[in-house]
């Protein structure tokens, strides 16, 4: 199948009102023309970006206030992408992390994570799939996933869980779909400078300036040049692929070790500030 052409077509991009989402989201409007339905929790966030990528860029912006958590926000997102509009292309990037001892983390904040990185996606899969077919325009969808799913990490055991999930789902449907001319690609990132890391305190430890941390506007960019060129799994930057080759010459108990030694510093650092 040729590129994805991405302008003056709908793209949904969840997940947008910051980090690597609003990123993608920048970049698919200034430098590919994209029109774009944007979701997130935080309206506010959601409508500032809209205007500033109206005004820069010339393209229409659909805001959806959407809790991905929440079943039937994701039935309304559907609803709305689609309502009197052709959807090409859709970026599932929403995700969350629980950052600590398994045992020690609130049920409650776990089954949020799975109901966001896990079922929200299923669902929002089963849902653009179908249509994206019946549009006949040789669409796609780009999963967010993450190095945590390919390189297990201790101390994030359940998010990397659901990363590993999200990285065998989108393969499987990338060949499922082969036939459909509809494209699932998978994206793989390491570390990102976003507001998360901030959040549950991983900066304090992982420093801004570590090569294994990329910046968002990078990332995004190798994020949608992975879904415009269908690739079946991209994992951005240099550092990240060649970290990924020396994991899979240790043996994989060694490498987890090794991971989970730093995530046990990052642990301790934040609680003690």
């Amino acid at each position: 199948m040729p590129n994805m052409e991405f302008r003056s077509r709908w793209v949904v991009v969840t997940g947008a009102s910051s980090g690597l989402g609003r990123e993608i989201a920048r970049h698919l409007a200034r430098d590919h023309g994209a029109n774009l339905i944007i979701a997130a929790r935080r309206l506010e966030r959601l409508e500032e970006l809209a205007r500033e990528l109206e005004a820069d860029a010339g393209v229409e912006v659909v805001c959806a206030q959407t809790d991905l958590s929440r079943a039937e926000d994701v039935e309304e997102l559907f609803r709305v992408a689609t309502d009197g509009r052709e959807v090409y292309a859709v970026i599932l990037n929403a995700g969350i992390t629980c950052f600590g001892e398994h045992r020690s983390l609130e049920w409650e904040d776990l089954q949020r994570m799975l109901s966001i990185n896990v079922m929200s996606t299923m669902r929002l899969v089963g849902l653009f799939v179908p249509h994206l077919i019946e549009a006949g325009r040789s669409g796609g969808i780009l999963l967010v996933s993450s190095m945590a799913g390919l390189v297990p990490v201790p101390y994030q055991a359940a998010y990397s869980g659901t990363k590993g999930f999200l990285i065998n789902f989108g393969r499987c449907l990338w060949h499922e779909l082969r036939a459909e001319n509809v494209t699932v690609s998978t994206f793989v990132p390491g570390g990102i400078q976003t507001e998360l890391l901030d959040i549950h305190g991983l900066s304090k430890h992982f420093k801004r300036s570590n090569p294994m941390v990329m910046a968002a506007d990078v990332c995004a960019r190798e994020a949608v040049r992975a879904l415009q060129r269908r690739r079946y799994m991209h994992v951005p930057g240099l550092v990240n692929r060649v970290s990924l080759l020396l994991a899979d010459l240790m043996p994989r108990r060694l490498s987890t070790s090794v991971i989970g030694a730093e995530y046990k510093k990052a642990l301790a650092t934040a609680r003690t500030t």
